[in-house]
């Protein structure tokens, strides 16, 4: 667009050109267009009933927005055609939001004290104490499972060799023993029903006068439990009242047990030897009770007809459970440990591989 001069002007001077520039009307068009846009993307960041975040440590009062804060600019600012653009101020408002370092100090030293105070009236009783923290928890869960993965690995050891080694391996490393009784404690927190408890109730149905032989007693929990007289037995004693043996060969007289108990210790691969020993130490007519995982037997008829064959007779069985299966033989006769006896076995309790 040109401008001309007048002729009552100086016609000498040259003509003056001027850029066009955009209208009042379609200015305020642009501007409302782009106040939309970043109205819309400060609300994507900002909520209006939340405070806006901040990269800053220190606290900040929350600042909401308000259609009014989107003020024109200033009109004396439009210079040749063009609006002077408003400075990015993001450095200093940043600046500002920064706590000091001494205000970031005075923070965590409170937050310190707050949790090492053993006289914090505040805490209640449902509240969470420091040793429940995540890291604490996490702590225990790796902890629990270290402690199951040692005691899977010692159970399949223990189901896969014969008494005389596993008696080697608790005695090289008695530690390992206990490890194998806390581990086999927690599981025992896990399963429907404890098989010992069961047999401590047909235990206490038994005359006081009988002595029984609790062999692969653990912790000898059965001996705590009832009134009679129990001879504990286990690989390895974790009390002076266990004798520590092999099963096979224990230092029993013949002919002294009125009841022998077998509650899952019916581990190993010489199980005949086991069963022969308990034929030696029990008097006639003497009881054994046997506990055992049901997944172990393929046949359970078998089973009973191999126990005959130890000179044991079937008193009375228990195969409905979903987990254990419960055995009560007597002893019928005598066989030597000699015996010509059928090989005897059950299925080892093996775990999955993780």
């Amino acid at each position: 667009m040109k401008f001309f001069v007048p002729s009552a002007f100086d016609t000498s001077s040259d003509a003056v050109q001027f850029k066009p520039t955009q209208t009042s009307t379609e200015q305020n068009a642009a501007k409302s267009k782009k106040n939309k846009k970043n109205k819309k993307k400060k609300q994507k960041k900002d909520s209006t009933d939340e405070p806006v975040a901040h990269k800053g440590k220190g606290p900040v009062a929350p600042r909401f927005l308000d259609s009014d804060d989107e003020v024109m600019p200033d009109m004396n600012k439009v210079k040749t055609g063009k609006v002077e653009k408003k400075k990015n101020n993001k450095k200093q408002q940043a600046q500002k939001l920064k706590a000091t370092p001494a205000l970031s100090k005075a923070i965590q030293d409170t937050i310190t004290l707050a949790k090492n105070d053993p006289n914090d009236e505040d805490m209640e009783e449902d509240d969470t104490p420091q040793s429940a923290t995540p890291a604490n928890s996490f702590e225990a869960k790796l902890k629990e499972q270290l402690m199951g993965g040692r005691f899977r690995f010692l159970n399949e050891k223990l189901y896969t060799m014969d008494s005389t080694k596993a008696e080697n391996l608790f005695k090289k490393d008695p530690e390992a023993f206990t490890a194998y009784h806390d581990g086999y404690r927690h599981q025992v927190e896990k399963w429907p029903l404890n098989p010992l408890d069961r047999i401590i109730k047909m235990i206490k149905k038994l005359p006081k006068s009988l002595e029984i032989g609790d062999f692969g007693c653990g912790e000898g929990k059965l001996a705590k439990s009832v009134p009679h007289k129990v001879i504990s037995m286990d690989l390895m004693s974790c009390r002076d009242e266990i004798i520590a043996c092999d099963m096979a060969k224990t230092p029993l007289t013949t002919h002294s047990l009125d009841v022998a108990v077998y509650c899952l210790s019916l581990m190993g691969t010489n199980l005949k030897d086991y069963l022969l020993e308990a034929n030696r130490v029990l008097k006639m007519d003497g009881l054994i009770y046997i506990a055992e995982i049901q997944s172990r037997f393929e046949n359970v008829k078998d089973f009973v007809r191999k126990l005959d064959s130890f000179g044991f007779q079937l008193v009375r069985q228990d195969v409905g459970q979903k987990v254990f299966y419960f055995f009560q033989f007597k002893k019928v006769r005598n066989v030597g440990k000699v015996a010509n006896v059928p090989e005897l076995a059950l299925k080892p309790c093996l775990y999955r591989k993780r």
